[in-house]
């Protein structure tokens, strides 16, 4: 199902609400990104499906693990993927982090785009286009961070986030969501819906929300317009506080249920050996008395000799 549609001015006006709620829970203070032009693409693959915080320390482990930048573009991916080794996608980003030295090295044998500053919006989008191995979220990422480009750069996480918000439809595809999610914001509030929105996608507690292969969207569709009380509604009571109450319930009622058991099971086997007492302590009574009465036999008496004469 297509979402609703809304116009452009009640889809910003919602997006403010929205931002509202997210600076209470998120910070709203914004990463600080004045890497060179290079090192932000580089920095921009580590940030793909991650938090600002996780994306600093493998950046900063790739650059402390390797002797300089050619060294890292002569590498394996096997080598650099240890670097990766707690993300998902260690491969995919291993391969892509090289792949970016390659491409640049090869272009302008040496290590710097700092040109990339004194290009259009328009000349710049058209070189990095060229480098096939770039996402759709490093590519916007790296226009909106070097050039200031209206964009909201879009990743997989952040791409189900704004589905389930309703910014998005639901058959959205990433290659289009940055240009989609753009129209929500003005200019100026773009880089902070874009740090906010990243901090709700990424949020650890949500995960299991915007899981959408397990929890699909309504059939309906989602209406924009709840999207505030829905995000409300999220903080307040996400499927992982609900899945752990469900949890504490079933142990509460099996410990309950093995505690009834263990009291049924004692109950008889205490009566079982009262009886079983008792029982003996009857047989004892009885079988006493007949063992003196046969031990006590009647003797004859044998006839004196005087007698028989």
């Amino acid at each position: 199902m297509v979402a609703k549609k809304i116009s452009t001015s009640d889809k910003q006006a919602i997006c403010k609400k929205l931002i509202t709620l997210l600076k209470k829970r998120y910070s709203a203070t914004l990463p600080k990104y004045d890497r060179p032009v290079l090192e932000t693409m580089l920095h921009a693959v580590c940030l793909e499906n991650t938090t600002n915080s996780q994306a600093d320390e493998v950046f900063d482990s790739l650059l402390e693990g390797f002797h300089d930048l050619n060294e890292i573009r002569v590498s394996t991916i096997s080598e650099l993927e240890s670097v990766f080794a707690l993300d998902g996608d260690a491969e995919w980003k291993a391969y892509r982090i090289r792949s970016v030295l390659q491409f640049v090295f090869d272009k302008e044998f040496c290590f710097d785009l700092e040109l990339l500053r004194k290009k259009t919006l328009e000349q710049a989008q058209k070189q990095l286009t060229k480098m096939k191995s770039l996402t759709p979220f490093v590519l916007n990422h790296t226009l909106q961070v070097v050039l200031g480009s209206h964009s909201v750069p879009a990743d997989e996480k952040i791409l189900n986030a704004s589905k389930w918000l309703g910014l998005l439809p639901a058959d959205e595809s990433i290659e289009t969501a940055s240009d989609s999610l753009k129209s929500s914001v003005r200019k100026p509030d773009a880089p902070l819906f874009s740090h906010l929105l990243r901090c709700l996608a990424t949020d650890e507690e949500l995960a299991a929300d915007f899981n959408l292969a397990k929890n699909p969207l309504p059939e309906e569709g989602v209406d924009l317009k709840q999207a505030p009380s829905r995000l409300e509604g999220l903080f307040a009571n996400p499927l992982s506080k609900q899945k752990k109450k469900v949890t504490k319930k079933k142990k509460a009622s099996t410990k309950t249920k093995k505690a009834t058991a263990k009291v049924k099971k004692k109950v008889p086997a205490k009566a079982a050996k009262k009886v079983t007492k008792k029982a003996t302590k009857k047989t004892a009574k009885k079988t006493v008395p007949a063992k003196k009465a046969t031990s006590r036999k009647k003797v004859p008496k044998k006839k004196s000799s005087s007698s028989k004469k």
